[in-house]
């Protein structure tokens, strides 16, 4: 038997990019990596292909964007296995990998990893829904604006290149969506607010690589919640900010820091916010969040790789903001650890 089932969707990059598919197949096979390949025929099928794999005594790897990487996680955690679990970053957006470590920008290290297999255990997220359905994460979880640009970024046809079909998606939602008043309910109270969206952060990114929750790591057994309650225009004008982890703190967002968490509506008469994991949609609010709190085990780079690409492609503006948060006497990113 092979040791390694690699799961990937031949509609996304993971299928389209040709030169790279075949670059990947031939670094895997150089490192000696024992691997059956199987690609995914239907939305969720990469969900029954990682649990069969899984219960067949696979080592699992999701070999795409933040689509098929949370689909293999979800079901190699579903065949109750603990089947090793890895990724190869290759797709519109890669910040599931990127929150266990791997950077997105080089596929054969990406492949050394997988060969190396250096393992960690780490903190899986659960979102449940109003009925009761769980889905698993790595990265964000979030409700309101973001998760209607998530859905209409599903929904389009993704033609343009990188992060920009979720860039298309902000600028075409942010002037029809109208602010409405949640409920967070914490482990230290509950919060209520007029917000245009709330992350809750086990990892730090998502939609390509922008900072929502900078401080959100997978070994803390903590989830970071932001709270955006700037106004649309805003918004847009910081948007940037977010990929060099330059917009927190800010006047108009709020941190929390909680184990558990409930989102809801707050005048039930209002259409509610959807909500979004890891770039799929899993309902409207309510939504719990809860944790698998270092429980799981994947194949990671021993160092954070995804840290030292940030640091070699944002680094000076990030160190330039740390800077001005120190004269300011702010203590934000003090006690943070990102390596």
């Amino acid at each position: 038997m092979k040791d390694y089932a690699i799961i990937y969707n031949p509609t996304a990059a993971a299928g389209k990019k040709k030169k790279q598919f075949d670059y990947v197949i031939k670094t895997l096979e150089n490192l000696k990596i024992s691997f059956k390949l199987l690609k995914t025929e239907y939305f969720a099928h990469a969900i029954t292909l990682a649990e069969e794999c899984a219960k067949d005594g696979y080592r699992i790897v999701g070999w795409g964007g933040d689509g098929t990487c949370n689909e293999v996680l979800n079901g190699a955690i579903k065949s109750k296995t603990n089947a090793l679990l890895g990724f190869i970053p290759m797709g519109t957006g890669m910040d599931i990998p990127g929150a266990v470590g791997y950077r997105p920008d080089n596929l054969k290290r990406a492949c050394e990893i997988i060969a190396k297999a250096h393992t960690g255990k780490l903190d899986v997220g659960i979102a449940t829904n109003a009925q009761n359905e769980k889905r698993y994460f790595l990265g964000i979880g979030s409700q309101g604006f973001d998760a209607e640009v998530t859905k209409r970024t599903n929904e389009g046809n993704k033609n343009l290149p990188g992060t920009w079909n979720y860039i298309a998606s902000v600028v075409k939602t942010v002037f029809g969506f109208k602010k409405r008043k949640i409920r967070i309910i914490h482990d230290n109270g509950i919060y209520q607010s007029t917000c245009n969206l709330v992350a809750v952060g086990n990892g730090p990114t998502y939609g390509g690589w922008m900072y929502m929750c900078p401080r959100a790591r997978l070994d803390d057994g903590l989830f970071h919640i932001s709270i955006i309650e700037m106004g649309r225009f805003e918004l847009l004008y910081n948007f940037n900010t977010m990929y060099s982890r330059t917009l927190h703190p800010h006047k108009h967002l709020t941190d929390l820091i909680s184990k558990k968490i409930r989102i809801e509506m707050v005048e039930l008469n209002n259409e509610p916010y959807i909500a979004q994991v890891d770039g799929e949609i899993i309902g409207n609010l309510p939504i719990e969040y809860s944790f698998l709190p270092g429980q799981y085990e994947f194949i990671k780079p021993e160092q954070n790789e995804a840290e030292q690409w940030f640091q070699e492609k944002h680094g000076t503006k990030f160190a330039k903001h740390l800077s001005k948060l120190q004269r300011e006497k702010s203590d934000y990113y003090t006690n943070s650890k990102f390596d």
